[in-house]
């Protein structure tokens, strides 16, 4: 194919159309008017054979070509913006739109803050804010980053290690084994309150064989409701560790650990490979990563990925 007579123009276009699966908000995306952007579909469908949007009951889905083509469309663009942009990168005015992903606490307690120190060096840089999805894959570039990825690392993606989690049990200060040994036939006793959470799905076959032995009364959808579910009664809630470091305040409660074992993970920040050497998006997911090891560290808990591993990631990332 002769290049000279391709229309790369057409590959921002092309990237939006699949980032957001509609013409309106790919538009707003790329700043142009509806129309505009579909006379930029018409030729894409045109360019490409293909309808790209295809419509199914009353909506809109990618072709299968659309889907095949998303993770390659997203390299081009994102590799080619970054072979200008790094010429010409200032932080202090660079304009970027950046979509992050974290659990519930992450997102209400920490990130608020974090995004108000960013906009103070970087007032260029604009946010898209959601909780973690397994439905949304960070390789194929629906996400920039995702904060609390755990398990094993998917191909095509590049992450940090910020610490280990592992899970144990949160009971009422007052319940009958707050502060006595206890085995595990002994919580067969006691119901328990169990989070549904995206981010510990790997982990979810030593889960199950866990709770197969006890009770389930609740599941919750967020930390904050299990605290509440369980307080005041002698329930008990299988939760992350790192729930004392969210988490500003935890009078009240006592936090166990786990009879049986459930392997602990690693709660990592990742981001699609070809994000590694734009300058922008590595200046954004450095100060995060330090504004959260900061946090982190504050706690004093034994949780941290050691030193050695945290020195082979940032030799690791500078070497890319």
């Amino acid at each position: 194919m002769n290049l000279s007579r391709l229309n790369l123009n057409l590959l921002p276009g092309l990237k939006a159309l699949l980032d957001t699966q509609s013409v309106s908000k790919a538009a707003q995306m790329m700043c142009v008017t509806q129309s505009a952007m579909s006379r930029t579909l018409a030729q894409l469908r045109e360019a490409l054979n293909d309808p790209i949007l295809v419509r199914k009951g009353n909506r809109i889905y990618l072709s299968e070509k659309a889907l095949s083509l998303h993770e390659d469309v997203n390299r081009v663009v994102s590799q080619a913006s970054s072979i200008f942009e790094n010429q010409q990168f200032d932080i202090a005015t660079t304009q970027r739109h950046f979509r992050i992903a974290s659990g519930h606490i992450v997102l209400e307690r920490i990130l608020p803050e974090v995004l108000q120190k960013i906009w103070a060096v970087a007032p260029g840089l604009t946010f898209e804010l959601q909780a973690i999805n397994p439905a949304v894959d960070v390789a194929t570039g629906k996400l920039d980053l995702s904060i609390g990825y755990m398990g094993v690392q998917e191909e095509g993606l590049s992450s940090f290690s910020l610490m280990k989690d592992r899970m144990c049990l949160i009971l009422c200060e007052n319940h009958p084994l707050a502060h006595e040994p206890f085995s595990q036939e002994a919580l067969q006793s006691f119901s328990f309150i169990v989070q549904r959470d995206n981010m510990n799905l790997h982990q979810q076959g030593e889960i199950n064989s866990f709770l197969q032995s006890v009770q389930v009364k609740t599941w919750s959808p967020s930390l904050s409701v299990s605290l509440a579910l369980i307080k005041g009664t002698d329930c008990v809630f299988l939760a992350p560790a790192s729930l004392s470091m969210f988490m500003e305040d935890l009078s009240g409660y006592v936090i166990r650990e786990c009879p049986k074992s459930i392997p602990e993970v690693s709660f990592n920040i990742v981001w699609p490979e070809y994000w590694d050497l734009n300058r922008a998006h590595r200046w954004m997911r450095e100060f995060i990563r330090d504004e959260l090891l900061e946090h982190i560290q504050s706690k004093e808990l034994d949780m941290f990925v050691n030193e050695s591993e945290v020195v082979q990631e940032e030799e690791r990332s500078l070497s890319s």
